[in-house]
Formats: C-alpha cells, structure tokens, sequence
C-alpha cells in the first residue's frame, strides 16, 4: 500500500513540474495573477493594469494577461490596494502571486512576483515549496476569463477606486516609497 501511495505522490508530482504555461503571441508578454493560498478564499480580489481593470476573482482561479511589454504597474484592490512594478519583455511569461494579508474586516492582498531563480530565496526547499504551490494553483484551479459585460461594468464601478488608488501610488512615490518590482529576468521557462 505505502509502494501505491509513493508512486501516485510521485506522478502527482511530475505532472505539476511539467506545467505548461500558456505562451505569449509573438511581441507580447503575459502575466499570470495567481492565488496560491486557499486563506480568504471566498473574497475577491480585483486586478488592474495601470487604469484598465482586468477582472476579479476569488481563490481556485487564476488570471492569463497577455499585454505589450514594458513598463507596466499593475495592482490589486480588497481591503487594501497592493502595488508593484512590472518591466517585462516581448515573448516572455512571468507570474504574480496575490498572498493574502489579515485585514480588519475582510482579507487584505499582497502582490508578490514568482522569482523562477533558486539563488534568490533563501533555501531550496522554500523555492520548491514556493514554486509547487504557485503551479498547482495553475494546474488544478480554473482560469477566469473576464466577459466584455464584466470589463465594462467593472470598469464603471471602480472608476473612482482608480483614481484614489492611482493618487495613492504618486504620493507614494513622490515620497520615495519602494514598491515590488517584476523584472525581465524574472520570466518562467517552461
């Protein structure tokens, strides 16, 4: 019995490592915004490129971005709005985790870029853990494709929260404030 069990934890294992991740058209990046923890699940989080809202969901869905590189600042509102600076290059993938942070009456988010790079944690055990959770949130949860009605609807409904936020973010800055950063060589491989 404990032979069966290892060798289903090894293909369950093997079949997360080899993931696939969507790939961009030519020219283009894509972003995936995942939540890899199942904390406040139930509360959604809304995702935006600058001014352009993308969508909202809740735990056990993912977001696909595909945009123009460059400089982007992309950001999530819940209880609180969470920044972080993007400069990504054509044909490129790179993932964004959305952690949850304890808020005072629903879940906070956190925007934290996936570092694909090993060196850049402070074990291999924390980059593997980090790594098997960010794609199992791909492989076992469902896109969320935002419809044309959502967009315009959601785009209405949160044109002052923009504004407030974007407000928020230059004061921010023009103070000094660092933000998270997404940078090119921060993409995943395949």
């Amino acid at each position: 019995m404990k032979k069966i069990f290892l060798f289903i934890v090894i293909l369950l294992s093997i079949s997360i490592n080899a993931q696939e991740l969507k790939k961009p058209t030519e020219g283009k990046a894509i972003v995936y915004f995942v939540r890899s923890s199942g904390m406040g699940m139930l509360i959604n989080f809304k995702y935006f490129d600058g001014e352009k809202y993308l969508g909202k969901f809740n735990y056990g869905k993912y977001l696909i971005y595909e945009c123009d590189p460059g400089k982007h600042l992309f950001w999530s509102r819940s209880e609180n709005s969470s920044f972080i600076e993007a400069e990504l290059e054509a044909n490129k993938i790179y993932i964004v985790d959305s952690e949850v942070q304890m808020g005072a009456i629903k879940a906070g988010v956190k925007l934290v870029a996936f570092d694909p790079r090993p060196e850049n944690y402070k074990t291999p055990k924390k980059f593997e853990k980090k790594k098997k959770n960010i794609l199992e949130a791909i492989s076992e949860k469902k896109e969320y494709i935002a419809t044309a009605e959502d967009l315009k609807e959601g785009a209405a409904d949160f044109e002052s929260v923009v504004k407030r936020s974007t407000a928020k973010y230059n004061k921010s800055k023009e103070k000094g404030e660092e933000f998270a950063k997404v940078l090119p060589e921060m993409s995943y491989t395949n």
